[in-house]
């Protein structure tokens, strides 16, 4: 991975290119003031689903509906980040860009991927409209939210549109791709743990009309972590080619590479000592319990895919939208595993692992939308077939590892050979038909959307020569109704439902047969005020989600699983993206869930599963104000608030449930745009604070991150 001397001249470089009469292209700007700085956006260009924004407060969406729909048109709750306060806040993975968003703060992201809750259960993480491969958290396909035009939390069940999915919803990241006129930028950036990050986002026409545009972004980046003996290296490439022959057609070519090299990448810290009382003290924030030097997690991931669009007539399109990847791990680590019994709470027990899977997916997903009138009916209909298959093959090596006292830790312990624990190939399918009528009349909007869908999974496993196999079919749904008043204000109610195969059987005792897929259905009910002639937008949202069939021990039969399981959330949602003048921006959120386990064979009958905070809220605002004709300042900041959560999902009369502290954080920026060249100071967590983001049990609790502060400069043209 390049250092800071290899980045340094490539940056030079970038700026001088950059700086060339010959290439600089001065965009005016969109405020008011008439001062002349390139903006990302295209003045008197009209927003798209999937197109950029200008401004922090979106007016259009695709995710709910998979159709070009205004948000306050969507009867569900949707919020949309835009690339504006992406860059403003510097937001440097999922976690981050969901940080002001109502349930977004439920989402945390570490070096591997994103893990967390939104409306109390985890959400799904797609990459245009497609799912991207997280088997689990430690083996997710990345998304770089630098590579991103817009970044959309979709709320709740979905399956009705997506299929087999998680009851908590969807992130659904959308590539940057060429736009005429687009404005050229390269950055670089340094701060804290001895980052140093590259940028860049060019692009422009072929020849001399708009019929064939590209785009390429990327960034370097070499860095350390706030725990030690941890990297946050990462080379990410991401080109894109737009053709249109006709202005009935376009074809949009995306391509990405992602390296990512980090060696000791989370915590596996015990309670005692962080959440909880430990007589020996507080374990330090920065405290690795594996093992610097020998820790490693290298990925390497591709994507290749293309999006397809063709207007047959005024009333009818057809699309694709298909997607290729393929990403592999090496992935080395020694964990801990709980306190040693008789240490007084001072020795881990670890467990030294290696993991070297590979994943191959594609994914497709083939749609008409038509517009029809039937009477006094307005409908917009929307007929796909999607399909989608990934392949598996992994390998896990692993073997108990030596102690380490974590609070005077002696490293320099290097596993010898491990041995083989776990193989396995597998392949899993799906395939969906589904229908939508979003159908008009007068101020009313219904929508009604059905899908039936096949999932098989086929799974080998290499160590015991055997093989299994599943098939479910589940149809899944979704009914709303929107009344949009004329001066801005659309109530609604929705009712949805979800499915997620589950893979395994039941006792032999009991039969033995496979799992039913785990279910869920949500009941949502909400307003969203957006004043005429604005793009701001106000919500309120109640929601009930439950999940059914979830896997719980087998009293009689202890190791094994039956589907006695149900878990309910309820609660209220508030958002406000307001853009009040063209200088001032506000972004207020809260959440208030009251997650509970109704059904269960364990002991937490009635208690809240662990790490789901009951309230969640942000509050952020930013203003720019003229220093000079030519110099612009922006001073912005935030507050994020976590609530309490509990530690331990499955407690005993010897291990019960505990808290976890709530915890806020303080965000600021400072911006000076100076003509062509803007710079930026971020800072997060500005008063240091000291928390555990989650436990999940006594032997696996984590620190969140110090404050952290960087600066960035970049030039537009």
């Amino acid at each position: 991975m390049p250092g800071p001397a290899k980045l340094l001249p490539f940056l030079a470089t970038s700026l001088a290119i950059a700086a060339s009469p010959g290439q600089a292209q001065t965009a005016q700007s969109a405020q008011d003031d008439g001062l002349a700085m390139p903006e990302l956006r295209i003045e008197g260009t009209p927003e798209t689903a999937t197109g950029p924004v200008q401004g922090i407060s979106a007016e259009r969406s695709a995710s709910a509906t998979k159709t070009d729909t205004p948000l306050i048109l969507t009867p569900q709750n949707v919020t949309v980040v835009t690339r504006e306060q992406i860059d403003l806040q510097n937001s440097r993975n999922l976690g981050e860009v969901l940080g002001y968003a109502a349930s977004g703060q439920g989402i945390l992201s570490d070096f591997r991927g994103e893990y967390g809750t939104v409306r109390g259960f985890t959400p799904d993480i797609y990459l245009d409209g497609l799912r991207v491969p997280v088997p689990v958290t430690a083996h997710s396909f990345r998304i770089e939210p630098w590579g991103m035009e817009r970044v959309e939390l979709l709320r709740g069940a979905n399956s009705g549109l997506y299929g087999q999915g998680n009851l908590g919803g969807i992130i659904n990241s959308i590539s940057k791709t060429p736009y005429p006129g687009q404005v050229n930028q390269v950055a670089i950036q340094g701060g804290s743990f001895g980052r140093i990050q590259g940028m860049f986002d060019v692009g422009g026409a072929v020849g001399g009309s708009n019929s064939l545009l590209w785009r390429f972004n990327g960034l370097v980046r070499d860095a350390d972590t706030y725990v030690e003996g941890g990297r946050d290296n990462r080379i990410y490439l991401a080109p894109s080619l737009t053709w249109r022959p006709t202005g009935d057609t376009s074809i949009t070519l995306l391509a990405s590479y992602m390296r990512d090299d980090a060696a000791i990448t989370g915590q596996w810290l015990p309670a005692f000592g962080t959440a909880l009382y430990n007589p020996n003290g507080t374990i330090p924030r920065d405290r690795a319990t594996g093992e610097p030097g020998w820790d490693r997690y290298r990925r390497s991931q591709y994507g290749l895919g293309a999006r397809i669009e063709h207007r047959l007539n005024q009333d009818w399109t057809l699309r694709s939208n298909l997607r290729g990847t393929y990403h592999e791990l090496d992935y080395a680590s020694i964990y801990a595993s709980g306190f040693s019994p008789a240490s007084q709470q001072r020795s881990l027990a670890r467990v030294a692992s290696y993991q070297n899977p590979t994943y191959r997916t594609f994914a497709i997903d083939n749609q008409a939308e038509g517009r029809v009138v039937t009477g006094p009916l307005e409908h917009t209909l929307l007929f796909g077939l999607d399909y989608r298959v990934q392949g598996l093959n992994a390998r896990t090596y692993s073997a108990a590892a030596s102690a380490l006292d974590v609070f005077s830790p002696n490293y320099g312990y290097r596993p010898r050979t491990l041995p083989l624990t776990a193989s396995n190939n597998q392949t899993i399918q799906q395939t969906g038909l589904y229908l939508q009528d979003q159908g008009r009349l007068d101020r009313w909007y219904l929508t009604l959307t059905g899908r039936q869908d096949f999932a098989d999974t086929a799974t080998r496993n290499n160590r015991t020569n055997t093989n299994a196999s599943q098939r479910d079919s589940q149809f899944t749904g979704r009914a709303a109704l929107l009344y949009a008043f004329d001066f801005g204000l659309s109530p609604y109610f929705s009712y949805a439902t979800s499915f997620l195969p589950n893979i395994g059987t039941l006792a032999p005792a009991r039969g033995g047969g496979t799992f039913a897929p785990t279910t869920g259905e949500q009941f949502e009910a909400g307003i969203k005020y957006q004043p005429p002639g604005s793009s701001s937008l106000y919500s309120a949202t109640l929601f009930q989600l439950t999940q059914q069939n979830v896997l719980t021990a087998d009293p009689a039969n202890t190791t094994f699983s039956i589907q006695t399981g149900e878990v309910r959330v309820r609660g209220l949602e508030l958002e406000a993206r307001l853009a009040l003048t063209p200088a001032l921006n506000l972004i207020a959120a809260w959440t208030a869930q009251d997650p509970e386990v109704t059904r269960t064979t364990a002991g937490n009958l009635g208690m809240r599963p662990a790490a789901i905070p009951a309230h969640t809220g942000a509050l952020w605002t930013d203003y720019k104000f003229n220093v000079t004709e030519d110099l612009r300042i922006t001073l912005g900041g935030g507050v994020r608030y976590i609530g309490n959560t509990v530690g331990n999902g499955a407690p005993s009369a010897s291990s019960p449930q505990f808290h976890v502290p709530s915890f806020t954080l303080v965000d600021a920026v400072a911006q000076a745009e100076w003509r062509q060249w803007r710079l930026a100071v971020n800072a997060s967590n500005l008063s240091d604070e000291r928390f555990v983001n989650a436990c999940y049990t006594y032997n696996s609790c984590s620190y969140g991150a110090g404050r952290a502060v960087y600066a960035t400069l970049g030039y537009r043209w």
